[in-house]
């Protein structure tokens, strides 16, 4: 079994710290929407977003979207799908799900899990977010984080947890580094420079196909 985790995820509503901010308000009319049910989007939200703390990591929810029609249309069948947001809320996608590969679709799914917390079609849970923390969907696992400042080589990675930053720019938090340390995780790199999340995970899904 292979479990993907996508850590510190770009992916979060609208902080109510600039819920009144123009820009959002402006969208949250058009969208005929709430502020604070909307998913943060730097596109739209650019002026809103650039005061706010750990700015380079926020408003790029087309990251995850990207990683996770990659990991979904993978052919492991026996792989499992984590995304851990910035916020730290912990989201399960079911290995069935087939999310919407048009963005604004899936911000609309995604508005509505952050709202409704489980995703159902058909009897069947899609998404939810779960009541655990990064630790323990990684506990029992051999962790392997995939970092630029990692060992260039090739590992095993059956019956891994691989932990992949879905965020555009900048390093893990302190506290994840932490949660990394307790789990004694192996740091890998795939590349000599900064490469995206996409490449990266690209990358995992193929070593688990070789």
């Amino acid at each position: 079994m292979l479990r993907i985790v996508f850590v510190e995820s770009s992916l979060e509503t609208v902080p109510k710290s600039i819920a009144k901010h123009p820009a959002i308000l402006s969208d949250a009319k058009r969208r005929k929407k709430k502020p604070t049910e909307m998913i943060l989007d730097d596109s739209k939200h650019h002026t809103a977003i650039k005061n706010l703390e750990n700015r380079e990591k926020r408003g790029r929810p087309d990251i995850i979207h990207q990683c996770l029609l990659l990991s979904l249309d993978s052919p492991i069948e026996d792989l499992e799908v984590y995304v851990h947001t910035v916020n730290d809320v912990m989201i399960w996608i079911n290995r069935k799900t087939r999310l919407p590969r048009n963005y604004n679709r899936f911000i609309g799914l995604i508005e509505d899990l952050f709202k409704k917390r489980e995703i159902k079609a058909k009897g069947e849970t899609l998404l939810k977010i779960v009541d655990s923390n990064l630790e323990e969907i990684l506990k029992g696992f051999r962790v392997v984080v995939m970092s630029e400042k990692g060992e260039r080589k090739d590992v095993e990675l059956e019956g891994c947890a691989v932990c992949i930053g879905a965020f555009p720019h900048g390093d893990f938090d302190e506290r994840t580094m932490n949660v990394f340390r307790k789990v004694d995780a192996t740091f890998i790199s795939v590349a000599d420079k900064p490469v995206t999340a996409l490449y990266t995970t690209c990358w995992v899904l193929s070593m688990c196909k070789r």
